[in-house]
């Protein structure tokens, strides 16, 4: 199957705000943007960036110590805390010889120049493996106004010197700077956005356990922008694709781009690679995604889910009851295989939204610039399998940037309609924009397999 997941815009100016759940305090945690955030605090030995590992991805800040310091360490940026809150720190850490320590500096005023004490963890011996470890509920020292995060290769012995990797430091108020969640779930499906950049997201579809236990596949779409501002043809989308394994705390992706079609005609097009991520949630409500696209951008954009969360855990075991959410992944229509939907019909708070990849009614000849996506959303009465929606296009944006002025117009309606888990009817008309006056019917079967949780209405 040709496809590839098309994926719609979050409209800017129409969606739902919703606050974040999770309080990573640490800058560049990831270190997706080289070393920024984090200096040198002791040690003359090295603090380098290494791109050939990480966890969950590749970056990772590498600390060897030097011949005559026992020990090599690095301090995050200050970070404004105070005295009356317990905190959490975690760390992914790859120990080569000697001991890894993490740490938490406290300073009585809010700037991190009168130092208080440090609290250090255990000193965790080198194992040449990627493991996590955490430092849970920890009182800061009284009169803390101000912290900043410690982390050091130590040497374990006069021959062994201290050698470790770090990645994905999580530091913040007990409970909301959690470890990555299992993405292996389906309550990871939905609409995501970086409220820095409105205008532009993600869409999911998590589907565990569809091939054999313990492994399943991911699929989405990233709606964006060219890298200038621009009119309607500075639309982008991409598609992602991954597999899902045990209980594994992020999903390795692969970026394509589909070109070169028609609006809601052929020819069927073709995705082509043109990129990789990697994709982790801290919690069901926020989440990360990393790229590298072969034309040299790269990234960490922040995620956080537009609408409520219906079935996701951050631990344990996800139940995934009966719901309208089982209604929810990627759609489209097998004789224009190459463009599509993803729609996520939330029963929490009966919205349904919906982003349609596409391309201009004459985009076959135009690259990448015949791209078109379009977002739709509308409230609906849970338990119904008719949706009325309006449609939206979202223009003027650049490619994961606040800059440019995007604005977004109501330019047609629409009825979804489901006749079972697996199939559907999607009924449009514009009624502005560069496709006034089109209109059609669209026939769609569900791409990839049918979540259990779907529960089908006889009601419309």
């Amino acid at each position: 199957m040709n496809y590839k997941p098309r994926l719609t815009l979050l409209a800017a100016g129409t969606l739902l705000a919703f606050s974040a759940g999770a309080s990573n305090l640490i800058t560049n945690p990831d270190f997706a943007s080289n070393l920024d955030g984090w200096t040198v605090s002791e040690g003359d030995g090295t603090a380098t960036l290494d791109n050939s590992t990480g966890s969950p991805a590749a970056p990772s800040i590498h600390l060897v110590a030097g011949a005559t310091m026992p020990n090599m360490s690095v301090e995050s940026s200050c970070i404004q805390i105070d005295d009356t809150t317990n905190v959490d720190l975690y760390m992914n850490i790859n120990g080569t010889s000697g001991f890894a320590i993490g740490g938490i500096n406290a300073f009585s005023d809010t700037a991190c120049t009168d130092g208080i004490s440090a609290i250090n963890s255990e000193s965790y011996p080198a194992t040449q493996t990627w493991e996590t470890y955490s430092m849970s509920d920890v009182p800061l020292p009284p009169g803390t106004q101000s912290v900043k995060v410690l982390l050091t290769a130590s040497m374990g012995s006069s021959t062994s010197q201290g050698d470790a990797n770090f990645d994905h430091i999580a530091f913040g108020p007990t409970g909301t700077a959690t470890a990555s969640v299992n993405v292996n779930q389906e309550g990871l499906t939905g609409t995501w956005y970086n409220p820095m950049t409105s205008g532009q997201g993600m869409q999911f579809q998590f589907s565990p356990d569809n091939g054999n236990p313990s492994e399943g596949t991911l699929f989405g779409a990233w709606f964006t922008y060219d890298i200038v501002a621009g009119p309607t043809n500075s639309q982008r989308w991409y598609s992602i694709e991954g597999a899902l394994t045990g209980n594994a705390t992020s999903a390795p992706v692969t970026i394509y781009q589909n070109t070169g079609g028609n609006f809601d005609s052929g020819p069927v097009t073709s995705a082509v690679a043109v990129g990789t991520g990697m994709l982790l949630f801290e919690t069901c409500q926020n989440g990360s995604f990393i790229y590298s696209l072969d034309d040299g951008r790269s990234g960490n954009i922040p995620l956080q889910r537009l609408l409520p969360n219906v079935d996701c855990v951050d631990s344990g075991t996800p139940t995934n009851p009966e719901s309208d959410f089982g209604l929810s992944g990627t759609w489209y229509n097998q004789a224009t295989s190459g463009q599509g939907m993803l729609i996520e019909v939330n029963p929490l708070d009966g919205e349904a939204f919906l982003g349609w990849y596409t391309y201009a009614a004459d985009g076959q000849t135009s690259g990448a610039a015949g791209q078109r996506w379009f977002s739709a959303q509308s409230p609906y009465t849970v338990g119904t399998t008719t949706i009325a929606l309006t449609i939206y296009q979202s223009t003027g944006g650049a490619f994961d940037s606040s800059g440019g002025t995007v604005r977004t117009d109501a330019v047609g309606t629409a009825t979804l309609t489901y006749t079972s888990c697996s199939t559907a009817t999607f009924a449009y008309t514009f009624t502005s924009g560069d496709l006034d006056g089109r209109s059609g019917t669209i026939p769609l079967s569900r791409l990839g397999a049918t979540p259990e949780s779907c529960s089908f209405h006889n009601s419309q």
